[in-house]
């Protein structure tokens, strides 16, 4: 701290009460510009005391929430905001009812079971296809036959 002053005497700097100054000092708007002293006492930094009340960044602190974001809305702010997102609200539930908009685990759910049900068609052609393929020596009607067997497993897929 540079300069210490009292509460009195930050007071008749600000032009302000001593209990509007422990009124912003509860809010945060102090933060970092002061120090207990004694029980009761508390020691003002005057520079950044003052630069903090005129919502002057201080080095000490220049990371400190400006206190007009700490500040709560307006009522008429406040509705505005509501009726704004119960608008945003019934514009999704519009768009889901006419299915523009569907829930991300039901599309997860089906893809994954989609999926699955090729992956087990894709793997059970060998099962199918092994005892026909040991007697065929004839690699036209074993490709024939195999392409039929993959396209049979594929329209599932498209037929999902």
């Amino acid at each position: 701290m540079d300069e210490k002053i009292t509460t009195k005497e930050l007071s008749e700097i600000l032009g302000v009460t001593q209990g509007r100054i422990s009124q912003l000092k509860g809010q945060g708007r102090f933060d970092g510009c002061f120090e207990f002293v004694g029980k009761n006492k508390i020691a003002w930094d005057k520079a950044a005391a003052v630069a903090a009340y005129n919502n002057e960044p201080t080095q000490q602190d220049s990371t400190r929430t400006p206190t007009s974001e700490l500040e709560i809305p307006t009522f008429n702010e406040s509705r505005a905001k509501s009726e704004y997102f119960r608008a945003e609200m019934s514009r999704l539930d519009l768009e889901e009812k006419e299915e523009k908009l569907c829930d991300a685990e039901k599309v997860k759910r089906e893809a994954f079971s989609l999926a699955r049900s090729v992956r087990d068609a894709l793997n059970s052609i060998p099962d199918r296809v092994a005892n026909q393929f040991a007697a065929e020596t004839d690699s036209v009607v074993i490709h024939q036959a195999l392409s039929e067997e993959l396209r049979k497993a594929l329209e599932r897929l498209t037929d999902a």
